[in-house]
């Protein structure tokens, strides 16, 4: 396990290095994924780097990521890479993007690395070590009651599913203190990590935007399910994060809302 923390910290703060130099050129170069999301420029460039780190230390390690997919490996260990979460804003100038990596075994969640370049914050989690932040230790909210909490979600490119979460949103919003949007998966789960936030929901999600901070969270002392309340999984489509202690009542709220 070492050498995965040493090789995925190395590929994270090289590519995170790069990210933060194309952030500061105002003329981003992007292309459209589809009506409503892109892939810049920057998220090839990082996964170049984090890929080859990874091709390099582990050659039989299969890999799945976001924008080269699956390299069809098969291997008890496999990586989760979103080389930049929050491509859009990152897009436009706004500082709420990073880096995620995971390495499952068998199927099972072992690491976690979410990298934020333009703080230096580095969230790392090991399966029954803790999660950390730049070497101290986090841990989750205490907030016990769903009125007093900070949620968040997220937009989704599909649009149905985007009316749809949305919809969801307005009839639930009323059960929390207030709402945040910040428009990246990863950063959200490492808020609630440590403390920043006390929930999130989405309906429509994908596994490389996720594992890194599913791990986290679980070992800062949250919780994560999907919507029915079943365990995450990388076919997941929908995802509720808590604090643990909001987590029943969240989901109950969410379920209402949702039929």
């Amino acid at each position: 396990m070492e050498q995965i923390i040493s090789v995925a910290t190395d590929a994270a703060k090289e590519a995170g290095a790069v990210l933060r130099e194309l952030f500061s050129d105002r003329t981003k170069r992007y292309a459209m994924k589809n009506a409503h999301d892109i892939v810049a420029e920057a998220d090839l460039k990082s996964e170049t780097i984090i890929l080859g780190r990874i091709k390099e230390a582990f050659p039989d390690h299969a890999i799945l990521s976001e924008e080269s997919g699956a390299n069809g490996k098969e291997s008890e260990y496999k990586w989760i890479v979103d080389p930049l979460d929050g491509t859009i804003n990152f897009s436009r100038g706004i500082r709420e993007f990073c880096i995620s990596i995971a390495v499952s075994r068998n199927d099972e969640l072992v690491f976690g690395l979410v990298y934020v370049p333009v703080s230096d914050r580095l969230f790392i989690a090991e399966k029954g070590k803790g999660a950390t932040a730049n070497g101290a230790i986090i841990r989750v909210s205490d907030e016990r009651n769903l009125v007093n909490t900070l949620l968040a979600t997220d937009n989704t490119s599909d649009i149905p599913n985007r009316i749809r979460n949305f919809r969801v949103l307005g009839k639930i919003c009323a059960n929390v203190r207030h709402v945040r949007i910040f428009g990246s998966s990863a950063l959200h789960l490492v808020r609630i990590a440590g403390g920043e936030l006390d929930a999130y929901y989405k309906i429509d999600c994908n596994y490389w935007d996720n594992a890194a901070g599913i791990l986290i969270l679980r070992e800062a002392g949250g919780a994560i399910t999907d919507m029915n309340g079943a365990d995450i999984s990388p076919k997941s489509d929908t995802i509720v994060a808590t604090n643990g202690s909001v987590h029943s009542e969240l989901l109950s709220v969410l379920l209402s809302a949702h039929e």
